[in-house]
């Protein structure tokens, strides 16, 4: 990807790496007219930007479907409602240095780092998501930023991508997706589409988040002045 300035440092070997993505969306594409397709805006934004794999084979299901050659786990705070008793799974895959729900990281500064496949978020009010772990590093040229967001025009069996606004020029860690859980069982593959990423440029919308700064703190400012009693009685006077 460096002839758009992308670089990924992979952090463990033999990982699926983001792909620039592309306007076909299915494998076999129907013949005749109208066809979604033929429709230059859904084929244009489903090419944008790069499209990203699950690095590992995982799933979240009941415990009768839980493959016989993965490991299961829950989070440690209980998740209330129907998936009270589901569990996630994830396959160990070797190649990739990663065993039990946690990659060993190659060509770092601390010896024997790991990075973990699956993690939780340690509130309540959020276990109703869970994060995915990308092991590599993006990289991208000064006044560049990195949207992650679902698929566009692309199907995650129905896990809920969190956007996220990256400042990847100098962001040095992994970044991990936040997904909301689906109303059924998912079962991902390594390599199976997962979210969307889409180039972002800070002069694209640092002046407008800028203005509406400044309108921010002018209606405040305003608000704060209309409630003091001496500014109002000085209005009077």
């Amino acid at each position: 990807m460096d002839d758009v300035g992308i670089q990924i440092v992979p952090l463990v070997p033999n990982l699926e790496l983001p792909r620039k993505a592309s306007a076909r969306t299915r494998a076999t594409v129907p013949s005749g007219y109208g066809i979604q397709e033929h429709c230059l805006p859904f084929t244009a934004a489903s090419s944008l930007g790069f499209r990203i794999p699950s690095p590992i084979r995982f799933g979240l299901c009941p415990l009768n479907e839980i493959p016989t050659d993965c490991r299961s786990f829950r989070s440690p705070l209980p998740v209330p409602g129907p998936q009270a008793d589901w569990v996630f799974y994830v396959a160990d895959n070797p190649r990739c240095r990663f065993v039990a729900n946690a990659f060993s990281l190659v060509n770092v500064p601390v010896e024997g780092a790991v990075e973990p496949g699956i993690s939780f978020f340690e509130r309540e009010d959020q276990q109703d998501t869970f994060k995915l772990h990308l092991p590599y590093i993006w990289r991208t040229p000064a006044e560049v930023e990195t949207l992650f967001l679902p698929l566009l025009n692309r199907s995650a069996q129905g896990l809920e991508v969190q956007s996220g606004l990256v400042e990847t020029e100098w962001y040095s860690n992994p970044v991990n997706l936040i997904l909301r859980r689906a109303a059924h069982s998912v079962h991902f593959r390594e390599g199976d589409d997962i979210a969307h990423a889409i180039l972002i440029s800070r002069r694209q919308y640092r002046p407008l988040h800028h203005k509406c700064e400044y309108r921010r703190c002018l209606n405040a400012s305003v608000q704060l002045l209309s409630s003091d009693p001496s500014v109002q009685g000085s209005r009077r006077a």
